[in-house]
């Protein structure tokens, strides 16, 4: 496995992370697996950050914090992880995350040290009691992950997207932030 670094976004990243997108997008659908709501050359799929709502102080409508992996031996960015507030001033004590991991860079570990970054910033917050998430059902990799991390499932959104012939259904998931760094289940 590469030597990876986990840090938080810099706006001279920008670029890279687009980078990364890009790739990442293009793998969505692959071998059947879609992790994503959209076809990879749908050209009104979402594109990645927003650079002005990554720079927003916390508890302004709309703020959104990331981090990124980088294989430190080839320089490129390779996964992510993302905190988004729904822009509703009475969902500041939520949040939502993503997660985006290269095909080279899964079941090594990756996903698990990206979601444990972005926790333990929600948790230092003082502001957060739940980071929520969505997961497509057939991800059955990272189900088994969120569930490890203490995510709940709340909800399932029956044939919520269809790419071609794919009918996909969607987990709504959820955990319960404590100020004190403890969670627990819904």
């Amino acid at each position: 496995m590469p030597r990876i670094e986990i840090r938080s976004f810099t706006i001279d990243v920008t670029a890279e992370l687009l980078e990364h997108f890009q790739r990442h997008r293009k793998e969505s659908g692959v071998n059947g697996i879609h992790f994503m709501p959209f076809a990879p050359d749908d050209p009104n799929g979402p594109m990645g950050i927003s650079t002005d709502k990554a720079l927003l102080p916390l508890g302004n409508l709309g703020w959104q914090r990331w981090f990124y992996a980088r294989d430190a031996d080839s320089g490129n960015i390779v996964g992510h992880v993302d905190l988004k507030h729904d822009g509703l001033s009475a969902g500041l004590h939520r949040c939502e995350l993503g997660i985006g991991i290269e095909t080279r860079y899964r079941g090594a570990g990756l996903g698990r040290q990206l979601m444990e970054t972005a926790l333990s910033f929600a948790r230092d917050t003082g502001s957060l009691a739940w980071v929520d998430l969505r997961v497509f059902a057939n991800n059955t990799r990272a189900l088994a992950l969120y569930r490890q991390l203490g995510f709940t499932e709340i909800g399932v959104l029956k044939d919520r997207f269809r790419i071609g012939d794919d009918s996909i259904d969607d987990i709504v998931m959820t955990l319960r932030i404590h100020r004190e760094g403890q969670t627990e289940a819904v």
